[in-house]
């Protein structure tokens, strides 16, 4: 069953930083310390320590002995343990740091909403996302069905995991002035769903089970920091 997670990362303890680099594969603390902006990093390292904590105890596994890998078009996905029936997906934007997992393909995406050319709409959206979000009754409102829109149609795109190699404004996530409810992308069905985590961001996601959670679970950073600095086993990830 879908499961979503979130971690806010507004109050995060930069006394932390290093300390849990340390939970994380040598490759990925390289690629976080080239960040130029701090806020980069942590949302960066929030993500991976947030799917080692959900799959470390899904599977009863150490932390240190999970293994990533990609897919031909650059998707995170887990080689170790192998299990084919697990997927996830992370996104993060601002404040916040999430994450989806589900036994089939599974994609997130959150934006902050804010000011937004909506131009950019007619350049990259379907017909009827255009109308939906020119039709609202207030510019709040269109810059609202614009993120709305944007999510469930980058949710799609992580979820089937080819990337920018699918075309944005071929396929359509509104119906009947919506963007939530059963899609048929490509010849396969995919459900959309919206989530009200912040009034200040767009949240959607896409899988293919109509089986969805209604909440998101909120997991705070001390969490986290516990989960990995209170247990030496957790550390040195190689």
């Amino acid at each position: 069953m879908l499961q979503i997670y979130a971690v806010a990362i507004s109050h995060f303890p930069n006394t932390q930083l290093l300390p849990l680099l340390s939970c994380v594969s040598r490759e990925k603390s390289e690629k976080l310390s080239r960040f130029h902006h701090q806020e980069d990093l942590i949302r960066g390292l929030i993500g991976d320590l947030l799917v080692r904590k959900i799959i470390s105890e899904t599977f009863a596994v150490p932390v240190k002995g999970i293994v990533f890998d990609t897919n031909s078009y650059g998707k995170p996905c887990l080689a170790i343990p192998d299990n084919s029936s697990f997927h996830y997906n992370v996104s993060h934007s601002g404040d916040w740091v999430v994450c989806a997992i589900d036994d089939c393909p599974v994609g997130i995406d959150i934006e902050k909403i804010q000011p937004v050319q909506l131009e950019i709409s007619r350049r990259f959206f379907a017909r009827e996302e255009v109308e939906f979000i020119e039709k609202a009754p207030s510019d709040e409102q269109r810059q609202k069905r614009f993120f709305a829109v944007w999510t469930a149609k980058e949710s799609y795109i992580k979820a089937i995991g080819q990337g920018l190699s699918h075309s944005l404004n071929n396929f359509s996530t509104v119906r009947e002035g919506s963007v939530e409810g059963w899609r048929v992308f490509d010849h396969c069905n995919w459900h959309l769903k919206a989530y009200n985590l912040d009034d200040r961001y767009a949240l959607a996601v896409c899988g293919q089970r109509s089986q969805v959670c209604d909440t998101v679970s909120v997991i705070s950073p001390d969490d986290i920091i516990r989960y990995f600095l209170d247990d030496p086993q957790q550390q040195n990830v190689h």
